[in-house]
Formats: C-alpha cells, structure tokens, sequence
C-alpha cells in the first residue's frame, strides 16, 4: 500500500463511547477508576439496537458499529438485504455491556468486552450471551519511509496487534508468548477497492511463487484419464475491449485459467451453454443479459492478467447428458490446475463478486489517547471469531459441490463483506492480509495439508481420519439433486485415491491404464473406503449445534420440514445402498460420525465375503464411475434378535410417538436406557415394522483384546426384507437393509452363548478370547446386507 492517508470514517468513536475512552485522560482500567465507568449491575452500558443504529450510521461511531455486528445473528453476516425486517423486530432490545479484564496482563488491561442480552420486548431472556471484542495492544506501521514522530499528521492505515491475555482456548495459540500481528483498516465502502484489487495480487504472486504445497497439490499427470479429455474455457481478454467467447480443446495443464464458485439462480440457465448455442458461442457470447456475477467475473480476470475462466454453465452443455457426464467427471482436474477459484461466498445474497459494505463493520476499530507524558496509546479491537462465521458458515459453502470446489482449489479468493484469501499455507484477509492469523482456519484439502506443521508421524492425520472427517464435513452439505449426493464428492475421492491407492499400488507394480480404471470404481464402494470397510459401516447420523449453521434460504419452512425429509429419506433410500452414509437424508444441522477410532483395540465380528456391484459393466467408459455405488454385501455374521435387555417394541412405538409429536428431524435420532444400550435411527419410520423382523448384526467388538472391565459392541439395527430377492441374488440368502447404528456396553460377554469375566487378569486370557471369537466367526452364516 502507498497510501498514508488517514482512513475516512473509521476509529470515530460518538459521546458516549467517547466517554469510556477518551482521547486523553483516565480509561476504565486505569488503577482504581473502574468505578467511574460502570453501573450499579457492573455495565459500561445497556443500550438498544435502535440506539446503536442511530449511533453507527448517523454518528458513524465505529465501536457501535462494532457491537452491532457483534449482535447480528449469522444469517445477517450474508443477508443484509434482511436487516431492515430484523431491525423492526429487534430495535427495542438492550444489551448490556461488560469490560473483562486480562488475566495475565500486570496491569489488569481491558481483555475484551461482551455483551449479554439483557431485555426482548415483552419476553425477557436473561442471561443469554453474546459473543464480543477482543482487545489488543496497537501500535502504527507507515506505509511509507517517512517516520510517524517526524510528520505527525501522516497517520497510518496499517498496524501491528498484540495480544494482551493469550487465548490458550484457541487451537494453535498457547500461552508461551504474546502474537502479533499485522492488521490493516479496509476503508473502501466495495469489495472492488484498487486496493483490495492490489492487496489480491501479492497474495497471489507470493502463493504461486514461494508455497510449496500449493505448488505440488496439483499432480503432474492425471493418473485417472492421462488427459484424454479436454475442456472448455471462455475467453475474456486482457482489456476492456477484447472480445468474449467460447474455446475448446484446452488440457487443464497447459493454459493459465480461473475458475468460479458461485449458487446458480433462476437466471442462470438463460444465457447457459447448449447444443444451439454452441456454434456462436465460439465466434462471441452475448453479454448484456449475463447474470452479474459473470460480469464480475470478468473484471477480476482482466484485472489480474489471466485471460481465460471456467464457469461451469458456459462450459458444460447444460442440454448434452453425455458431455455433462464427460466435463463433470473432469472436476478433479478442472479446480485443481486452476490458477485461482474466485468464490461468491455469500451465494444468492450477493447478485456478484463486488458487495458493498461499511467501512466500519470490516475494518478492525482503533483507540488512541495522548498520555500525561505527551507520548500515544493505541488499543485495538476486533470481532471474536468473526472469521470462522464468515467463511466456514458462509451460504456458498453449504453446498455440496462447493465443498468440492473449494477442496479443489490450491488456492480460493473468497468475495464476502471483504476479500479472504485461502490457500493451502495461508489464511488471510483484507483487514490480516500478512498471513498470521488470529483463528486457525485449516484449507479443506486434508489430504495435501494433514502433515503441515506436524512434527512426527503420529501427528500426522491417518488416511481413515482423513476420509472420514471429509464425509463428517461434506454431510452437513445440501445438494437439490439427491443423484447428486456422491457424484458432487468424486473429485475429492479421486484426489484422496490417487494420494493413497496409487501410490501404494505403484510400490507394488505398474498397471495398465484398464486395471487403473478399476481400481478407481473399485476402491471406493458407496462413500465408503473399501481398505477400512468394515469399520467405515459403523457411522451414526449426529446432530451439530444448529444455532452455528446458517438454514439455507431454499430450506422448507417448519411445518414442511417433516414431509421433505421424510420424502428425501424414501429417494435416497432408493438411489443408495442402506449401509451407506449417503442412505441417510440430509438435513439442516445433521452430518455422519464414525464410531469407533484407528487405535482402539478391536475385532471384527463379521466377514465381507464379496462386494457384489449392480449392474456394473466392466467395458464402460472412464465416465461410468459411479458403477459401485449401488452395491450389495455378502457377508459372514452373527445377527439376533433376543437381545433380552432390550424390548424392541418398545423402542419402536416411543420412536413413533416421538416422530408423530414433534417431528423425527428435530431430534438426535437416538434412544438410550439405562446407559448400557443406545440406537441411532438412520431416518424416519417410513414404513409400518413388525418388530420381530429386526434384529441386530454384530460388527465390531471393542475392548476384548485388552484387560479391562468394560467392552463396546457396535452393530447395525437392520430389517429382514426376505430371502433371495430380485433375479441377481436367487441364492436363498436372507437380505436385510440397515436401519440404524446400535451401540451395547457390557462388563460381560455380549455374544449368545459365550460368557467372559468382567475382567481378565493376564494379556494371554484376553488375546484367548479374541481366538475365541475368530474360530467362531468362521461358522456364522451367509446373508445379504443392501
């Protein structure tokens, strides 16, 4: 920045923020003056949201601005076109607001102030609180070689923070030492500033430049299609004046590109690619009826040099199922050889990448004061937290093939209240745009970046732990097209089966591309990694704090919350195999856990016999990848149903009563009695059930191989469906389809038949055991698992 120009309406503070910090004189933790600041209840303040309203905007008070926002729920941080609405309903409110002090400072300086709601309307919430700022020591940087105690009217735009009380809560920040960091005050009222544009082009320069990781994300040969396909890029010019069109026959690896992140809106598909189209599209593409986005899309690239885009409407024939199957399958390579994806974070609430903002809600705010030896004290201060809700919580990435997207990109430039910077080394954004950030935000690509900063290999995330924290986030995802739900992840699976299958295949012996394109379909059986198979079963649909996730505008409104799901249910159910996480419907605040870890000590109580795919042709394209989603399991286990602790229909009538009184998906789809037993239902009771046709499969036995008291057997809670069903399986095996996850805990046996002691006393008497268990399970019987 060259800047040195003192930042307009930023650190202007109105009487009565004035008055806790005044620009000279006495502040609230200045040895005993505590009380001179603070009420009766021990509240700097009680204002309202009108009161600090008419502060921000009219006063331009931007420490009130500030407590706004901190006030502001979620869905507001991207939807301000609603504030109006919200404001009515709220205006009368106050919030009451605190000082805390640090704890390790000597000088008991201000930590943070918070804020409690305190009074709603007619309704009074006592005790709820809020999130708020956080304090930190300030101290200007200039953006010039002119020193600040030479020319005192040269006031800078650039600062260094420094924590006053470590936050030892934090991950990746202890108590060893104070951080500091480098802050800058946005005080553009657009994302569009000349400056931001500038502050975009070091990042970029300096990630493709000096990251490694971000250098070697990207293979350099696509182990899956050797680059037999091509793709589509439009076209845009270096200048104003260049022409915008359609080109074909590009290989991802030999053209500099961008790509886009955006939500598709009813106006989308009107100027989209089709089969009518396609001709003029490559000689020009009409703009004038472009979504703005499109528009925005442009000036960004011509504004960073890169002539070329690829935008998923313009570059797929939206009209040609074989094209979309050919370019779809291609997403692996198509984000991850971009040179920078440029996301819309804010999804439908941003008509573009340009959103226009306050000055005063993006830029961190800054408090000086003269002391009585004539020298200066800055303090500044920030949102806790805002980051993580800005991003991670963002609208765009509550969509499936966003996720995708983003796991994709070496590196994302995000287009929110102000540009953040995301790639595999570095967080950053406008108002932190040095790197060092206060929250340790990690880029999705696990896979990549597991290892970072990781000082021995068992720090390192194991492959398992790797997948299944990618399905624990991508779960919380929506899609519209349930068809969708593993296609919308199979870049992500090929990335993950190219980092860990073909590399321990190439160890092994070099394979045809043909055995190549096995493995891939092979590997990966209905979102479940087939090397961990048999634990990969033991998932359970979990609930996430859902006053964290922003609801997706599209989600139905309460009283069809109960029909959608229960009609996703019945669809999934139909396109997925029960015994796969992508069976399970989706819905706001849910997402998939695994239930047991790498390291416990365990032995399997079932045999996987054959994974036996449905109609899969083994002549099918490289398109055909997603033969073995539909998949049935042959397997070798126990299944009972006189689990005499447990009265099966029991459980099922509370699970209906409790469906029918207030709904299935308002609750965590578990039972639980007497701490010994818990289930978790994958979906609603879709269908009348006769309890006697459920049972439940053992899967996993926890504990048994160690001297302990108490064993954990995992299992599935599954329904009989017959004997041989349909004309691939007339092999007289009973067939059953999973319903939910079981968990028993007992000090004792928990097969039938087979008593153990509550403890063994030797490692010998508990390593018998597990022998027991594996001759046994040799005898089990077949039966069928779809």
């Amino acid at each position: 920045m060259t800047s040195g120009l003192w930042p307009k309406e930023v650190n202007k503070l109105c009487p009565d923020c004035g008055h806790l910090f005044p620009p000279s004189g006495r502040w609230p933790w200045d040895g005993d003056t505590i009380g001179k600041f603070v009420d009766t209840k021990g509240n700097v303040r009680e204002p309202s949201v009108e009161e600090l309203d008419a502060s921000a905007t009219s006063t331009g008070c931007h420490l009130c601005r500030a407590l706004l926002e901190c006030i502001l729920p979620g869905s507001l941080k991207f939807n301000r076109q609603d504030y109006p609405a919200w404001f009515d309903l709220n205006k009368e409110f106050r919030y009451s607001v605190s000082l805390h002090a640090a704890q390790h400072d000597s000088n008991q300086h201000l930590r943070s102030i918070s804020l409690k709601l305190t009074a709603m309307g007619e309704r009074r919430w006592m005790g709820m609180q809020l999130r708020g700022l956080i304090f930190y020591r300030a101290r200007p940087v200039l953006l010039s070689d002119r020193n600040c105690s030479e020319e005192p009217n040269v006031r800078p735009r650039r600062w260094v923070f420094k924590e006053v009380d470590p936050p030892g809560h934090y991950e990746g920040i202890g108590d060893a030492g104070l951080m500091e960091v480098d802050i800058v005050q946005p005080t553009s009222a657009t994302t569009f500033d000349p400056l931001a544009f500038e502050q975009l082009r070091r990042w970029v320069d300096e990630c493709t430049q000096k990251h490694e990781l971000c250098k070697t994300a990207t293979p350099g040969k696509n182990s899956i299609f050797g680059f037999e396909q091509t793709v589509r890029l439009v076209d845009v010019g270096l200048n104003d004046s260049s022409p915008i069109r359609l080109v074909e026959g590009f290989r991802v690896d030999q053209v500099r590109y961008n790509t886009l992140s955006y939500q598709w809106t009813a106006d989308t598909s009107k100027t989209s690619l089709r089969k009518h189209n396609r001709a003029a599209y490559c000689h020009a593409i009409p703009t004038e009826a472009w979504p703005k986005v499109y528009k925005d899309v442009v000036i960004v690239c011509r504004a960073l040099g890169v002539r070329y885009v690829w935008i998923d409407s313009l570059c797929i024939v939206q009209d040609d199922l074989e094209d979309w199957k050919v370019q779809s399958s291609m997403m692996q390579d198509v984000y991850s050889y971009g040179h920078l994806n440029l996301a819309n974070v804010l999804g439908k609430h941003a008509d573009g990448l340009e959103v226009s903002r306050y000055p005063t809600a993006t830029s961190p705010c800054i408090l000086s004061r003269t002391l009585e030896d004539g020298s200066t004290e800055h303090w500044g201060c920030m949102e806790d937290g805002s980051w993580r809700e800005h991003i991670q919580d963002a609208p765009l990435y509550t969509r499936a093939w966003c996720y995708q997207e983003r796991f994709l990109s070496a590196r994302t430039v995000q287009f929110g209240q102000q540009l953040y910077w995301e790639c595999r080394e570095q967080f950053a954004s406008e108002s932190v745009p040095f790197g060092k950030a206060f929250y340790n935000i990690k880029h999705p690509d696990l896979i990549t970046t597991s290892a970072k900063g990781k000082e021995s290999a068992s720090e390192t995330m194991s492959p398992a732990e790797i997948w299944e924290t990618i399905v624990k986030i991508y779960t919380t995802t929506q899609l519209t097209q349930q068809s969708d739900k593993l296609v919308a992840l199979r870049g992500v699976f090929n990335r993950f089966w190219e980092r860990f299958e073909v590399e321990a295949e190439a160890r092994k012996q070099e394979s045809s591309q043909q055995v190549q394109h096995q493995q891939n379909i092979d590997w990966c059986i209905a979102g479940l990694w087939k090397r961990d198979l048999i634990r990969q079963l033991l998932w359970r649909r979990d609930t996430y704090h859902l006053d964290a996730i922003p609801k997706p505008e599209w989600w139905p409104e309460e009283d069809a919350q109960q029909n959608s799901f229960n009609a996703r249910a019945t669809e999934v159910l139909k396109l997925y195999p029960s015994w796969s996480w992508a069976a399970c419907p989706s819905y706001h605040g849910f997402g998939i856990c695994f239930t047991t870890q790498p390291t416990d000590k365990v032995e399997d109580m079932i045999v996987i016999e054959q994974i036996k795919p449905l109609n899969y042709n083994p002549q099918g394209t490289y398109t055909d990848y997603t033969a073995f989603d539909s998949s049935v399991l042959i397997l070798r286990g126990l299944l009972y149903s006189g689990i005499t602790t447990i009265d099966l229909s029991q459980v099922f009538a509370e699970w209906r009563t409790k469906s029918e009184s207030s709904g299935t998906v308002k609750h965590h789809a578990r039972l639980m009695r007497r701490s010994a037993w818990w289930i978790y239902f994958d979906r609603p009771l879709l269908t009348p059930l006769r309890p006697e046709s459920v049972g439940v499969l053992m899967v996993r036995l926890v504990g048994l191989g160690e001297v302990r008291q108490t064993r954990y057997m995992h299992g599935l809670l599954v329904e009989k469906l017959g004997t041989g069903m349909g004309e691939d399986m007339m092999d007289g095996l009973p067939t059953y389809r999973r319903m939910g996850f079981f968990l028993l805990r007992s000090k004792r046996g928990v097969i039938p038949g087979v008593e153990w002691p509550e403890r063994f006393r030797t490692v010998e008497e508990a390593e018998a055991a597990a022998r027991e268990v594996r001759e046994r399970r040799r005898t089990w019987p077949l039966l069928r698992l779809v």
